[in-house]
């Protein structure tokens, strides 16, 4: 073999070796890179921490314990009600569905309260403007349970961001894990099936 071809053989199989060299180190930072974001998005949360599907039963997540306000500024928080079955309902004074709902779940907090049902509503309306409206639309419909006001970080949190339609009704267990999500109200539906989850999660 003439000197030149050699040298062009060796220069060749040169240029391979560092081309394969060069595969297999981007290939081992790609599959690091790969474990690193497995690994973070497994522990990282999704952005609404409570999205189960409209009329999941039995998701059993945990709720993030962001605080509201409740019609006469004292805080709340859900932590604080643990040990109780909790409807946590989102609503406005506005929405038609709301106001058919709400006898409902008026009903419903008279009837299990003191066997430990906890009903909280929160209005997705401003409470610097519309506090003093959301007080006579809870006189007027007897709203006999905690009313007050949700803040839009809380709401994205619980029912995921952008445009959401309410009403929305998330039920806690005991435990505070979320039982049900259910979106809007069917009021030949929903009324049986809320109480019927409600006497099985006592």
């Amino acid at each position: 073999m003439m000197q030149s071809e050699r040298r062009a053989l060796e220069s060749r199989s040169s240029t391979s070796t560092r081309w394969l060299a060069a595969i297999v180190v981007v290939g081992m930072i790609a599959a690091a890179g790969y474990l690193i974001f497995s690994r973070e998005s497994s522990f990282a949360p999704s952005r609404a921490m409570v999205d189960g599907l409209p009329g999941t039963i039995g998701v059993a997540r945990a709720a993030p314990d962001l605080p509201a306000r409740t019609l006469d500024g004292q805080p709340l928080r859900l932590s604080e009600l643990k040990g109780k079955v909790v409807i946590l309902n989102f609503w406005a004074t506005w929405c038609a569905s709301c106001r058919s709902e709400i006898p409902h779940l008026a009903s419903l907090a008279e009837k299990y309260g003191k066997q430990g049902v906890e009903v909280v509503g929160l209005s997705v309306e401003d409470p610097s403007a519309d506090r003093d409206k959301v007080q006579r639309f809870k006189e007027r419909f007897r709203m006999g349970y905690t009313v007050g006001f949700s803040s839009q970080e809380l709401l994205e949190a619980y029912v995921g961001p952008g445009q959401q339609p309410i009403p929305q009704s998330l039920v806690f267990d005991r435990q505070g894990r979320l039982q049900a999500h259910l979106v809007g109200f069917d009021p030949r539906r929903d009324p049986p099936r809320l109480e019927s989850l409600i006497t099985r999660l006592l």
